[in-house]
């Protein structure tokens, strides 16, 4: 796998994260490659994954947070591009939170990098095992 090109940009105050990737990554008809990235939220929404009963819960942090770090890949899921990020965010305090980045995160200010890959792409299938939807292989 070789990288294609490499995307640095920033996402503006007041813009949602994950729809603004999303969108971004259907712009540029990118579907293969990974992302990350650093910056603060006005409030963060966020899922965790309970194994046990093969079902997300989403929280909420309806305050101000800094980014320590936004990871994700970027695959094929239902035959449309899709972004998968985990963050990590913490409080005016230190303290930390993270999981599967959600809907409807407000950014303050967002700085990321779009690595592009060329390959063959990553498709995303249900997984009877784990109840999540996985690269094929």
């Amino acid at each position: 796998m070789k990288i294609k090109k490499i995307i640095m940009d920033k996402i503006l105050k007041d813009e949602f994260l994950l729809e603004k990737l999303n969108e971004i990554i259907k712009k540029e008809n990118i579907t293969l490659g990974f992302v990350s990235g650093i910056g603060a939220l006005q409030n963060l929404n966020f899922s965790y994954y309970l194994q046990n009963k093969k079902n997300y819960i989403t929280k909420s942090i309806n305050k101000n947070v800094e980014v320590l770090n936004l990871t994700g890949n970027i695959s094929i899921k239902d035959g449309e591009p899709f972004v998968h990020c985990h963050i990590t965010v913490a409080d005016e305090n230190g303290n930390a939170y993270g999981g599967h980045l959600a809907e409807k995160s407000k950014v303050f200010a967002f700085e990321y990098t779009i690595f592009v890959f060329e390959g063959e792409e990553k498709i995303r299938k249900f997984d009877e095992i784990t109840g999540l939807t996985l690269w094929e292989k």
